[in-house]
């Protein structure tokens, strides 16, 4: 086995250092693991984790890995993801504990250094061994999201050294991963170890947990204090002088002298009031997507003992302050930096084997982004590393995190139901506040995190709501916690058992479809008012060619059980009531291509909608949690791009309903609003506004030049009453500021016959439909022929191409796709950014489109596909 031996720089996790000649560094112990069954085991980990051991049945991987992870990594199952494969996988075989195994080589030893072991992340219980010895067992190691450092400097020997780890799967009743009822669950319920496993070499003194603490100036954001905190650990047996010092800026080094007992720990704190050089005058703040931008400073520490590096990290961190405010209504809201800001965003979820690519996840946070999007809600504490919350710092997503209704059901946790989460016994109590603690030290140093959520569908019994407070009085302070994600049971005036305030948050649904202009109307569940934490219109179909991948053909056409197991689970585990509504108002599909296609028009109409409508309500309305933002594995519901990170209608409905500076068609009032998220003031905007028939006739046009205020909605144009007109019409809205230079667009597709509700019928889930808007008119628009011109260019290993399409016809050229795909597969590049997609052109008009995506290699060249829903012909200028 190849030996790995890498000495990392602490960034947040750990960066490069060269272990040779230093007392301070990180051996990564991630690479060149081996993995098997106890049940093919005859000796125990005594002997498993000694050095010439030959072991048979075994399988190679690298961690973090879950079990099956592994084992599809080995092709021993093959393509897991299509058709009911996953569901074929016995889980007989994870019934029984499975072992990890490494070997690694420690160069020298010596009395000055000491060694540290962490396991990050195992599920579900573990005995470790090193060098044949025992040094924890399940009694000690148990739960996902514990965080467990032993010392091992007695353990580590010159030379070759083993480490085994015998991982125990969850049984019913434990507190583990899951994914409620998004998905199937993983056959092996997501055994192994999950995060890495790191081995940190230091001198005498650790330094460890360092926090670097935040406070601005809200008023003139001018001014900024850094208090820096961590722990030092004395491994020795006398007294050790240490000197913490630092800088995050050429001319700001700080420091301080600390005195630590031999064999102990000191919790230390240096702030401005010890070295001025922790005061900032005009420092560069981070802020959410399109609010500004997102600087990040390094912090580089080091723990010097008789002038030597004894221990030190690089810590990324960005200077913000994090606050929540109480609406009129009562609601909750969250402000940065002083600022209050619509919260707009989705729920995300890991791979169903927790086997995101780094690649992969920075992808869909940039995803996020793209979409207009300033904020991830996570139920649970996702991630294998820390790559999406560093992606998150970088790209201006704020996550709210924390535990997961996972925990709250006994059909996903096996537990017995009460009305609080199922983490009700002692020693629960004392384990899952002690992890979530962890998580916190973990993660706090992220800018990104907006706030901790200790619950998700239900509130924590009270003494685990005292036990995490307890914590994070001592770990956190600077950001908001939310009792629940779930705003019910408890008044909005009321303080739950003294400790917090109520949520303040609604989870009132819906998680089916419904119609645009129900989050215009809604005023009793999942409407534009308060803070909805988790909600959306339901299934999004993905587009043809991710249906052909995860579909066998036998199961394409018709609609049958495997596009069910796709699905959701229990009242959403089939697509009767979204095809319903489909057919009323678009007609019923003939194929699966045109059901394909149209499903992204319904997608893009239902999505767009509910992020306009928080974003015109501003600030009765604080914010919106589209549910969810990805999937776990190849579905159909609730998500804006698939696992294959294909975008689908939904994707570009809401990065046009997040346009941070917007026109909007209200589906209530049937007038036109604009939206400024900016902090900034403008004047001199020019709106344009036209309406068209079905046959592309102009019965409407007006311009109007107005101003608006930052961070607000109003009202600048009130639309006629529009008579004898087609049943379908369509809505076009440009906005250009006072030089004429494209802002922002909108275009709708909108019938005559409105939908309507029935709220009196309402269920937790959906409202149902008593009437339907009659779209169907689409069917049989007139043909039209689209011309377009591409070029490409590479800029920082980025393939960029440039798009112009145009519509010289005098019909609308409606919802026009652009893809880029592999020349000789035909399948598309992804992820890609365009900045817009599904476009609708107007008669005799142009549009530029960019495309940014990467290619696998020299031997992949790039092919531009364009359609449209009545495009009959495309020619290439």
């Amino acid at each position: 086995m190849k030996t790995i031996f890498i000495c990392l720089a602490v960034v947040l996790s750990f960066s490069i250092y060269d272990a040779e000649g230093q007392d301070n560094c990180n051996i990564d112990l991630n690479k060149g693991w081996i993995i098997f069954s106890s049940q093919k085991a005859d000796a125990d980990g005594s002997t498993i984790s000694k050095p010439g051991i030959i072991l048979s049945n075994i399988y190679r991987t690298d961690i973090p890995k879950t079990i099956l992870a592994a084992l599809v990594e080995n092709r021993l199952y093959k393509n897991p993801y299509t058709g009911l494969n996953l569901s074929n996988i016995s889980q007989e075989p994870f019934q029984f504990p499975w072992w990890y195994r490494k070997e690694f080589n420690i160069k020298e030893t010596n009395n000055r250094n000491n060694y540290q072991l962490t396991l990050e992340g195992i599920n579900y219980k573990a005995d470790l061994w090193l060098n044949g010895k025992k040094l924890a067992g399940k009694d000690i190691i148990e739960g996902p999201f514990g965080i467990y450092t032993f010392n091992v400097t007695n353990y580590i020997i010159k030379g070759k050294n083993v480490i085994a780890i015998e991982i125990f799967p969850p049984k019913p009743g434990d507190l583990t991963i899951g994914f409620v009822d998004w998905n199937p669950p993983p056959p092996d319920h997501s055994m192994g170890i999950w995060r890495g496993v790191k081995l940190k070499k230091t001198g005498e003194v650790s330094l460890d947990d360092v926090f670097i603490k935040t406070k601005i100036n809200e008023i003139t954001l001018d001014k900024a204090e850094l208090t820096i905190s961590g722990t030092l650990k004395n491994y020795s047996n006398q007294n050790v002088k240490i000197v913490v010092k630092g800088s995050f800026k050429t001319n700001k080094i700080f420091s301080k002298i600390f005195t630590i007992e031999p064999n102990s720990e000191f919790e230390f704190s240096i702030s401005p009031l010890d070295d001025s050089n922790l005061r900032l005058s005009n420092p560069h703040l981070w802020w959410p997507n399109n609010m500004g931008n997102q600087y990040l400073y390094t912090l580089t520490i080091q723990a010097d003992a008789e002038n030597k590096i004894s221990d030190k990290q690089n810590i990324k961190f960005g200077i913000r302050e994090v606050a929540d405010f109480i609406n009129e209504k009562g609601d909750r809201g969250y402000k940065i930096n002083g600022k209050k800001i619509v919260i707009k965003g989705a729920g995300w979820v890991d791979d169903l084997l927790l086997n995101d690519s780094d690649e992969k996840v920075r992808a869909e946070v940039k995803y996020a982004k793209q979409m207009n999007l300033n904020t991830l809600r996570l139920e649970g504490f996702w991630g294998k590393d820390e790559t999406l919350y560093n992606a998150a710092d970088e790209n201006g997503i704020l996550i709210m995190t924390g535990w997961s209704c996972q925990w709250d059901w006994k059909e996903y946790c096996g537990r017995e139901e009460t009305q609080y989460s199922c983490v009700s016994l002692p020693k629960d109590i004392e384990l899952q506040s002690l992890a979530f603690n962890r998580q916190v030290i973990w993660l706090r140093n992220h800018p990104s995190i907006l706030a901790w959520v200790l619950g998700s569908d239900k509130y924590p019994n009270p003494e685990l709501m005292k036990k995490i407070t307890e914590y994070l009085n001592r770990t956190d302070t600077t950001r908001p916690r939310l009792l629940s994600a779930a705003g019910i049971k408890f008044t909005k005036d009321e303080n739950v058992e003294g400790i917090y305030d109520a949520p303040r948050v609604k989870m009132l649904g819906p998680y089916l479809y419904e119609p645009p202009r129900y989050w215009y109307v809604d005023t009793t569940h999942g409407g534009a008012y308060g803070f909805n934490t988790e909600t959306g219109p339901g299934p999004q179909v993905p587009p043809i060619e991710s249906l052909k991948k995860m579909l066998p053909e036998k199961d394409l056409w018709p609609i049958d059980s495997v596009w069910n197991y796709h699905c959701g689970k229990n009242e959403f585990g089939n697509l009767d009531r979204y095809i319903h509504v489909f057919n009323k108002r678009y007609g019923k599909a003939s194929s699966v291509e045109e059901f394909a296609i149209k499903s992204q028009m319904s997608n893009y109409e239902a999505m767009r909608p509910m992020f306009e409508s928080f974003g015109v309500n501003k600030f009765n309305s604080t914010g919106v949690i589209q549910w969810k933002f990805n999937s776990a594995f190849p579905e159909i519901y609730w998500q804006l791009f698939d696992s294959y990170l294909m975008p689908n209608g939904a994707f570009y409905g809401a990065m046009k309903g997040c346009q941070p500076l917007n026109l909007v068609y209200n589906y209530k009032d049937k007038n036109i609003y604009a939206v400024n998220d900016y902090y900034k003031n403008y004047s001199g905007l020019k709106s344009t506004i036209k309406i068209f028939d079905a046959n592309s006739k102009v019965i409407y046009e007006k311009e109007k030049e107005f101003s608006i205020e930052e961070n607000s909605s109003k009202k600048i144009i009130d639309l006629p009453r529009l008579n004898n007109i087609s049943k379908l019409f369509f809505i076009n809205l440009d906005l250009k500021d006072d030089s004429d230079k494209k802002i922002s667009d909108n275009f709708y597709w909108v019938s005559s016959n409105e939908d309507s509700l029935d709220f009196i019928n309402s269920k937790w889930f959906y409202t149902p439909m008593v009437s339907y808007a009659d779209l169907k008119e689409i069917n049989d628009l007139p043909k039209t022929t689209v011309n377009y011109s591409e070029k490409y260019s590479t800029r920082k290993g980025d393939e960029n191409i440039y798009v112009t399409l145009s519509n010289n016809s005098d019909k609308i050229a409606f919802f026009i796709e652009l893809k880029v795909v592999d020349q000789k597969t035909g399948k598309s590049f992804l992820p890609i950014y365009w900045t817009d997609n599904y476009i609708s052109l107007l008669p005799h008009s142009t549009r530029n489109i960019t495309g940014t995506f990467k290619m696998p290699g020299e031997k992949h060249l790039p092919r531009l596909i364009i359609s449209g829903w009545n495009v009959n012909k495309i020619n290439k200028k």
